[in-house]
């Protein structure tokens, strides 16, 4: 070999040893630039995790409905930080909101209890828990809760075995068959990307018009009819195959089972693309990632994320047609984990979930000296808490008591703070007997987990852009706003004073800031509270101020109204019937031995939520959300103009000065309960009209689509309350009281009020305590009606550093089984459920 040939295979070498160099540190950039992508989205975005555990799922209409709530950071490892305020709502079938209220946390802990009261009609509700910070990123985040209300009238509702004897006479109501044979049927293929000539899983759900899953069969047909796979879901609907879709061919799926599903055709495979398979398999330690690829000259990225966090980062070079990769399961946290891969630009085109129990839950022994006890007898608890290795666990834990006759509870497959955290909230729709996952570790689940993974897991939300949040953290409760004078100009230094009612009376002051702004917290809680919000400037003249208060945004409800199931029939169980015959023969003894009767008011409108202080439907005419829905566009002033006989502008006797009338009575305006008068002050001493144009001001403000209800009372019979509530008894002149009820409750304010403002919080901080009766021996042998279906909740326990704490409660005068719930966590990433049975005899 000469001199020259050996200097140019050196140079040769060189040039490709730096050509790689070059190429790793471009792909070491690469990934430094994914991480740092990924560490920025969870620095400037990080989210949160909420979960609600409650005595049961059923009530009555006498019943309170308990519950509490772990607030996490995403990661679970830890109580969220931004946020310490957690707002809870009740909403109907129709979508509307019966009951919301906002409560604080410590540790990210809270717990209530909302008493079912005349508010709640029987019927289903969802119970909807978030914190403001979570409406930043969509409601995908709140946790959702479906419960039920049932009435103590039993004709409400049939048993299994009246509905099927019903079916064979024809005799159920059509509005419950209808659509109950209808079916969807979703196919996804893994990843997300359905290629020709690759070997691909598809998935496939079946649902009924319910929503739950129903157990489908069939096969995949070509155009020529040749069958190319038959598949079979599990019990669920749930299932997957394996296909090699071929270019520009037609599949067809006929279903076999049900017969009624209509055939339908898949997706046809694209040209090109790339395909993400995960191969988890049950006893493995590892899982097998497999990249195909026909898309030539583009790199991808790999990436495993779980919880927030980010597992691994690896790149697929570029022209590389099948990659797979090893990666250890002992890199991700136990519950539901991703594969995502990135195109050259960042982009995710493919996503793939997975399930991992690590079994690393916390070891819970719950014991009682006995296992069986008479009535009212007192049982004692104790229990005991340790880590994975054994260590001792400081916790907090929740505990559910009841009895088995008035509530199911499936103690191997009901939802939990497992089923949850791990599982449920990271998936789509609802998950049907989630702990059957968590609780059966064999093949067989496995591959049902897979199942549910491959059809509900999320479409990525990795590549969020970074926004500004709309939505702020809330710490605490506070009522802030801001001051600005005629011109819009924040004003400094102004005085602020808040004062009303909230179970006593309330007077808190504070002053504006630079920027015009106020705040008032270290609030104490709030029940059915309204305060008056007034502001002076610096030298405590009104001036022209307006008031700007920072109003809850309630985030949009995005349910499908339904047709409520207690109206027409309802099949129930016999544990609902025996909960609803147990709690009417509790009414009947503790009334006088009569169960009364449903009570309803026949010739009345009765305005919802109205404050109407003669009771519902009394009034001389009422107009609902009926009457205005048909002219909706229209101002309130135009409505009563037009609907209210004998309203009018006039003139007042023996004074020029003008007011409204309803015939030769003087027309009161009261918004909300609260005489809108309260928020008059006279400005020009010499106007005829003022106050009259003060009352027109809220009357062309609002639209009758902003209105529930209007109720109007002139009648000496339905003024005389009013009177007593709103005029000066030494007044002789006569009134007309028009009760105005709006549609978000909030009272007579317009945006900006000058000086003055009506605030009507959420009611907040409302920690409610279960009555748990104590027998003594003297109260043992009287004959009673304690027939709870919850004997005991108890909301915050607390381990001691050696793992142990201990309660009690007494049975009631039922005999049966009982089941204790108990479910809690350490706000450091370990949680644990633990279920007894109790007899009692």
């Amino acid at each position: 070999m000469n001199k020259f040939l050996l200097q140019l295979l050196r140079l040769v070498s060189l040039s490709i040893m730096l050509f790689s160099q070059s190429l790793h540190a471009q792909e070491i950039d690469d990934k430094r630039k994914i991480i740092a992508q990924y560490d920025s989205l969870t620095k400037f975005l990080p989210k949160e995790k909420l979960y609600v555990h409650f005595d049961k799922a059923i009530y009555t209409t006498q019943d309170t409905i308990w519950f509490k709530a772990y607030l996490f950071d995403e990661s679970l490892k830890s109580a969220a930080q931004l946020s310490g305020l957690i707002y809870v709502e009740m909403i109907d079938y129709k979508g509307d909101v019966v009951k919301s209220m906002s409560l604080p946390t410590t540790a990210g802990l809270t717990w209530g209890g909302l008493p079912i009261n005349t508010n709640y009609q029987p019927g289903n509700y969802t119970f909807r828990a978030y914190t403001n910070w979570m409406q930043n990123f969509g409601e995908t985040y709140f946790f959702k809760k479906e419960l039920k209300i049932v009435a103590l009238q039993a004709e409400q509702v049939i048993s299994k075995d009246r509905y099927n004897a019903l079916m064979v006479t024809k005799k159920v109501p059509q509005s419950y068959l209808k659509g109950r044979q209808k079916f969807d049927v979703q196919f996804l293929p893994e990843g997300g990307s359905w290629v020709a000539g690759l070997t691909q899983k598809m998935a496939f759900k079946a649902i009924k018009a319910n929503g739950k899953g129903v157990e489908i069969a069939g096969e995949v047909v070509d155009s020529k009819k040749n069958v190319v796979v038959q598949f079979k879901s599990n019990q669920k609907g749930m299932g997957y195959f394996n296909l090699n879709p071929k270019l520009n061919e037609e599949y067809t799926v006929v279903f076999k089972k049900p017969t009624e599903i209509k055939d339908q055709t898949l997706p046809k495979a694209q040209a090109n693309g790339i395909t993400l398979q995960v191969t988890n398999d049950f006893l493995s330690d590892s899982l097998s990632i497999t990249i195909n690829n026909t898309l030539p000259n583009q790199t991808h990225y790999l990436l495993g994320q779980s919880r927030g966090g980010l597992c691994f980062v690896t790149t697929i070079k570029a022209n590389t047609t099948v990659k797979t990769i090893k990666v250890g399961k002992d890199i991700f946290p136990s519950g539901l984990s991703q594969i995502i891969l990135l195109d050259a630009n960042k982009q995710p085109v493919n996503e793939r979930s997975f399930f991992i129990n690590h079994k690393d839950q916390l070891k819970i022994s719950m014991a009682t000296p006995q296992t069986t006890y008479s009535t009212r007898d007192s049982i004692p608890i104790q229990l005991k808490v340790a880590d994975v290795i054994g260590k001792p666990v400081v916790g907090s834990f929740s505990m559910a008591i009841t009895d088995d006759e008035q509530v199911a509870k499936d103690t191997l497959n009901d939802s939990n703070i497992l089923t949850y955290l791990l599982l449920s909230s990271n998936l789509k729709g609802e998950i049907e007997n989630p702990g059957q996952y968590f609780n059966q570790a064999n093949e067989e689940n496995h591959k049902a987990l897979e199942a549910l993974v491959l059809t509900q897991g999320w479409t990525s939300y990795y590549n969020h852009p970074i926004q500004p949040t709309t939505f702020k953290a809330e710490k605490e409760f506070t009522i802030s706003g801001k001051i600005t004078n005629i011109l819009n100009k924040p004003i400094a230094k102004a005085n602020i004073s808040l004062f009303g009612r909230n179970k006593e009376l309330m007077f808190l002051q504070a002053v504006t800031d630079d920027k015009g702004q106020f705040v008032f917290n270290n609030l104490p809680a709030m029940d059915s509270a309204s305060f008056v919000i007034q502001a002076l400037n610096a030298k405590d003249k009104k001036g022209t101020l307006g008031i700007e208060v920072d109003e809850f945004k309630r985030p949009v409800i995005s349910l499908i109204p339904q047709i409520n199931t207690v109206d027409s029939v309802e099949v129930v169980d016999t544990t609902v019937n025996n909960l609803i015959k147990n709690q009417q023969q509790a009414y009947v003894i503790t009334n006088g031995g009569q169960m009364l009767k449903e009570i309803s008011v026949v010739g009345k409108k009765v305005i919802r939520k109205s404050k109407n202080l003669n009771g519902p439907g009394n009034a001389d005419l009422t107009l609902g959300e009926a009457d205005l829905n048909k002219v909706a566009k229209k101002t309130l002033y135009q409505v009563i103009e037009e609907q209210v006989r004998g309203f009018r502008a006039g003139t007042m006797k023996k004074t020029p000065e003008q007011a409204f009338f309803v015939n030769n009575s003087i027309v009161k305006l009261v918004i909300d309960g609260t005489d809108v008068d309260f928020f008059y002050h006279p400005v020009l001493l010499y106007s005829n009209n003022e106050h009259l144009m003060f009352l027109k001001g809220y009357l062309d403000y609002y639209d009758a689509e902003d209105i529930a209800g209007i109720e109007v009372m002139y009648t000496s019979r339905n003024v005389g309350p009013y009177r007593a509530q709103f005029v000066n008894p030494m007044s002789n002149t006569d009134y007309c009281f028009i009760e105005i009820t709006t549609k978000s409750g909030s009272g007579p304010f317009l945006k900006k009020a000058a000086n003055m403002y009506l605030y009507k919080p959420m009611d907040y901080g409302d920690l409610k305590v279960f009555y748990s009766p104590k027998y003594t021996s003297a109260t043992k042998s009287i004959k009673g009606t304690d027939f709870r279906s919850t004997l005991y909740w108890a909301p915050n326990l607390i381990t001691n550093e050696k793992g142990e704490t201990q309660t009690s409660f007494f049975s009631s005068d039922k005999k049966g089984t009982y089941t204790i719930w108990l479910e809690g966590t350490d706000m450091l990433g370990n949680f644990g459920v633990k279920t007894l049975k109790l007899q009692i005899k």
